[in-house]
């Protein structure tokens, strides 16, 4: 029988069975997923980050007790997890049964192998599976690949999701630790990458193409997107491997996220204080113009962190550095300062100074000579 998490107390007290039913009501609007593992240690931490991602976890042991969990009349699952290795079978078969049956047919399977072996792939293929992940799976990437295709058909070619609900980096790592091939588009055309049997291949992002791009729709990409499954054939830009996108690329972001939660606002527009450069010019890096000529005052930091070449975090860093050093001020503060420097003196563009001798219009009409004035306009009036 299936074990569903979290369990209800056995007292029958009244504080008891009201959590309890509070649990059974909060469990009602959760999608369920069928973990199927014949090891409790590592069933128990994969099933801990499922509910805690708010899905709701039925445990079986065994290839049989998942069957005969599926043959029940209740609530199906939504998605199916299963271990290759099981005390009573594989996962390849359990996969295959619940493919013939026109019940389960249209379930997402994902299988799980603590060993793999060159014919795990396309055997897995071959009986239908939606993914196959070889160990060390991280509980992360398969409560990603969940968010992803729990609720969805087996076989669907493309997925909608957005950055708020499953963030670019956690899908990006889910499907590099799988096997299939296919793209993450966003909408509105701000870009794309294609990945093919655990590498990302090819991206393009802001104007760019490569792996600098990758890492700016990572960084910078916000909003709905779609993943969509299918070959990627074409031979692409460079290559990215799932060690080098966790350990690297992912670190550096990480940087980055932290120093956008307590330093400056993306959207500040900054620019360049020269007087201030030049007394701390001497102690600054060389490269650091790389940086400084970006901020002329119409740029965003975020306009600016797109179009400098460094990496983002250390752009971020940089740019929040000279801002300590007062070497970047608010653009507004030193037009402010300007204005109060030299405002008086500086006449203002295209706006004419009054006239010291300047008559008011009343003076012109009933003061000396407006008689002429009007005799001669009448006059010209009469000669008309």
């Amino acid at each position: 029988m299936a074990t569903a998490l979290p369990q209800p107390s056995t007292y029958a007290g009244p504080e008891a069975l009201a959590e309890a039913g509070a649990r059974r009501r909060a469990s009602r609007g959760r999608p369920r997923v069928l973990l199927v593992d014949s090891a409790p240690g590592a069933q128990a931490v994969l099933a801990a980050a499922l509910a805690e991602a708010c899905f709701e976890v039925l445990l079986v042991a065994g290839a049989q007790a998942a069957l005969a969990s599926l043959a029940e009349g209740g609530t199906p699952p939504q998605l199916v997890v299963t271990e290759v290795e099981l005390r009573d079978g594989d996962g390849f078969s359990l996969c295959g049964q619940v493919r013939a049956d026109a019940r389960t047919a249209h379930l997402p399977v994902l299988l799980l192998a603590r060993r793999e072996e060159e014919f795990h792939r396309d055997l897995a293929g071959g009986v239908g599976a939606d993914d196959y992940l070889a160990h060390p799976v991280e509980p992360r990437d398969v409560v990603a690949l969940a968010r992803l295709k729990a609720g969805r058909c087996s076989g669907d070619a493309a997925f909608e999701s957005d950055t708020r609900r499953l963030p670019l980096t956690d899908v990006a790592r889910a499907l590099l630790a799988g096997g299939r091939s296919g793209r993450v588009v966003m909408a509105e055309g701000q870009g794309w990458f294609a990945f093919r049997h655990g590498l990302v291949v090819d991206a393009v992002f802001n104007g760019e193409r490569g792996s600098l791009a990758f890492r700016r729709m990572l960084c910078f990409g916000a909003g709905d997107y779609s993943v969509v499954l299918g070959p990627e054939l074409h031979k692409g830009s460079f290559t990215m491997d799932r060690p080098y996108l966790c350990e690297t690329v992912l670190q550096g972001l990480e940087r980055f996220d932290a120093l956008r939660a307590r330093g400056l606002p993306l959207a500040s527009r900054l620019t360049v204080d020269f007087t201030r450069l030049a007394e701390l010019l001497a102690s600054l890096p060389e490269d650091v113009g790389e940086v400084v000529r970006l901020f002329d005052g119409r740029r965003t930091l975020r306009a600016m962190l797109l179009e400098c070449q460094f990496p983002e975090a250390v752009a971020y860093e940089a740019s929040t550095r000279l801002f300590a050093l007062g070497i970047l001020v608010p653009a507004c503060l030193l037009e402010e300062r300007e204005r109060a420097r030299c405002g008086a003196t500086v006449p203002g563009f295209f706006e004419p100074a009054p006239a010291v001798d300047a008559v008011p219009v009343e003076a012109r009409e009933n003061g000396p000579g407006a008689e002429g004035l009007t005799g001669a306009v009448r006059s010209d009036d009469a000669g008309v």
